[in-house]
């Protein structure tokens, strides 16, 4: 989102809810310098496990103190805490700002890699896709005469876990064409993916 839409969404008279947990995993060289979307009504969410690694299930909060209040005041179900281990791990981390650059740095190089050999191991497949600025996945399209939910049902027969596009649908019936990749696996397992995929859509 550029800089003037998020400029746009923030003037809403509405609580907006602003999914920023990938934000850090621009895979870009340089990485982009979008503003963070802010405003009076603007939540912002964060999370370590998204920026640094699955693991480590740490999420935050940015927002107004009223917004705080009201959201401590009024939870959904109940108010959910990390263990204390994992909440030290991730101040220490976040609270050293070139420790957290390292980091940062890091699996940018990492999923930038994995992602471009996936890419690569696309090419000639016949399957369509844009390659993705940032974040851990890549959306694949199969083409109209394929289903995702077909391929994933045959891929996980041979052992391997792929989510087609409906699961990730507001209504559950578009994106019937498109499979989302993760490129967080290692290029071997990556490999082995495209080719159980291909094996399974053969036959």
């Amino acid at each position: 989102m550029t800089g003037a839409a998020r400029a746009r969404v923030a003037r809403l008279p509405l609580t907006v809810l602003a999914d920023e947990t990938m934000r850090d995993l621009d895979l870009r060289t340089p990485p982009g310098t979008e503003p963070y979307l802010a405003g009076p009504g603007v939540i912002q969410i964060g999370s370590a496990a998204k920026t640094v690694w699955s693991g480590l299930r740490i999420g935050w909060i940015r927002t107004t103190a009223d917004l705080v209040g009201s959201l401590c005041a009024n939870p959904l179900q109940a108010l959910l805490s990390p263990p204390p281990l994992e909440q030290l791990i991730a101040c220490e981390l976040l609270a050293d700002d070139s420790g957290f650059a390292g980091v940062l740095a890091d699996r940018r190089a990492r999923l930038r890699a994995q992602r471009d050999h996936l890419a690569q191991l696309l090419d000639g497949t016949g399957w369509t896709y844009e390659l993705p600025h940032g974040g851990l996945t890549l959306w694949l399209h199969l083409g109209t005469a394929t289903r995702a939910a077909d391929l994933a049902t045959r891929a996980a027969a041979r052992g391997l876990a792929v989510t087609p596009g409906p699961h990730f649908a507001v209504d559950g019936t578009t994106l019937v064409h498109h499979l989302r990749l993760p490129f967080t696996a290692t290029p071997q397992a990556l490999g082995r993916a495209v080719r159980l995929l291909r094996e399974c859509l053969a036959n």
